[in-house]
Formats: C-alpha cells, sequence, structure tokens
C-alpha cells in the first residue's frame, strides 16, 4: 500500500513502499543491449536488483489544473503559465479538461551508494546500478500515472500519454515553470539553476485528462529525440 500525504488544494503526494516499485531482470538485460539470455553482467543485475528495495524511498504527487488554454498549435497555458510545449506535445493534449501536472521520484540514497561505487572502482556496478535507478524512477512515474488513470475512470474520463520537458522539442529548460506550479519542496525535490532536478532520479511532467482524452502511441517517428525513454520503451515492445 502507499500513504497520501496530503489531498488539498487540489494537490496529492503519495509515499510508496519500495516494494511496489518491482523491476524485472529482463527489462535490464534489454537497455544494455542483451535479451532473453544469461551474460556476464547477469549476477551483479540480480545482486543490484535483490538491494534495490533498501536504496530507493519512491514518492510521487501531482497538482490539478483545470485552467487550461491553447494560445496556439505550439503551447499550453496552465493558468497564468505558457509552455512551448511543441506541435508533438500540444497535438496530443489538446482536449484535456485537466492537467495533472506530476512529479516523482526515488530519492536520493541510491544516486549516493552509485558514487561511493564509482569511487571504489566497481564501474560495472555503478554503470549498472544507474540504469536500474533510472528504471525505478519511471515505475515510479508509471505509478503515479496508472494512479490518476484509475481516479480518472471513475468520472468517465480518459488519460493522456506524459510528456516532460526535455522530450518532443519541448525545452528542458521550461522545468523552471513546471516547478513554479508546485507547492515548495514538492516530493522533497528540487530544481537547479541548469534545470537539473535534485534527487536527479526524478520525474516530472504533464497528463492530460478529460471525457474525449484518450492514451496513444508515442509519435517517435515524427521526433527527433533519439535517447528518449518512450522511443526506448517502444523498442523494447517491438523487440518482444
Amino acid at each position: 500500500m502507499f500513504t497520501i500525504k496530503n489531498n488539498v488544494s487540489k494537490s496529492i503526494i503519495l509515499d510508496l513502499e519500495p516494494q511496489q516499485i518491482t523491476i524485472q531482470k529482463e527489462e535490464i538485460d534489454s537497455v544494455i543491449g542483451y535479451k532473453n539470455a544469461e551474460h556476464h553482467f547477469s549476477n551483479i543485475v540480480n545482486e543490484i536488483l535483490s538491494l534495490l528495495t533498501d536504496k530507493i524511498n519512491p514518492r510521487a504527487g501531482y497538482v490539478i489544473i483545470d485552467n487550461i488554454n491553447f494560445p496556439d498549435k505550439k503551447s499550453i497555458q496552465l493558468n497564468d503559465t505558457i509552455f512551448q510545449t511543441g506541435p508533438i506535445v500540444t497535438s496530443q493534449l489538446k482536449n484535456a479538461e485537466l492537467m495533472f501536472v506530476f512529479l516523482a521520484t526515488i530519492g536520493d540514497k541510491i544516486e549516493k551508494w552509485i558514487e561511493e561505487l564509482r569511487k571504489e572502482g566497481e564501474l560495472a556496478y555503478s554503470y549498472i546500478a544507474d540504469i536500474i535507478a533510472s528504471a525505478a524512477a519511471e515505475k515510479t512515474a508509471d505509478f503515479i500515472h496508472d494512479y490518476i488513470t484509475r481516479e480518472m475512470e471513475k468520472n468517465n474520463m480518459g488519460v493522456s500519454n506524459r510528456y516532460s520537458p526535455g522530450y518532443c522539442t519541448w525545452h528542458v529548460s521550461e522545468q523552471h515553470k513546471l516547478f513554479s506550479l508546485f507547492p515548495k519542496n514538492f516530493c522533497g525535490v528540487t530544481l537547479k539553476e541548469s534545470a537539473l532536478m535534485v534527487p536527479i532520479k526524478s520525474i516530472s511532467g504533464i497528463i492530460a485528462a478529460g471525457n474525449k482524452v484518450k492514451w496513444k502511441d508515442y509519435l517517435c517517428d515524427t521526433c527527433n529525440v533519439k535517447d528518449c525513454t518512450y522511443r526506448i520503451k517502444n523498442k523494447q515492445k517491438s523487440n518482444s
């Protein structure tokens, strides 16, 4: 189960149990270039996965915005803040009646451990631990996404894909605008001037909901961001 920390002013924070973040070895094998086979990193992957629950503190939350406008085909306005989301994101979210501005994190414990591994010269361990930490952050974002989906189903509303600054031509610098919509220190995450989140293994973005909103495949064929998480996920699905 998870614990709801607060539920006021259209915002909510969920404290998850680490055991709720489950990652299969095959998912990591795919990222590092192996498929359905044992390999020389297998023991390391298994060991780090077995330690994962002691290394993460998953937390996620959102703020609901119902004051939504679309000034043009490349931007979205939430309250008084205009985001230059680009044509892909804007087109996918144009039917929004509600916008969930979300934040998900696994805390900083694992990144401190990864840094210790690097300093000790355990480069293979630190490399794979970093991949697993990124996967855990995505799973935490999946959790809040699924939670929003279930809540909206109660109101007969559909939910969109999630989109984050830095993807689909939405510039990462707009993290600052996004964070202006959160209460201070929301989910224990802060933002550097460079738009880097602290803890690093955190994900922020927006999710639309509405009667005419539907989840759609990510438009990877029209986007030139080659290392996008969602492009990698789509590739993994096609190879499975």
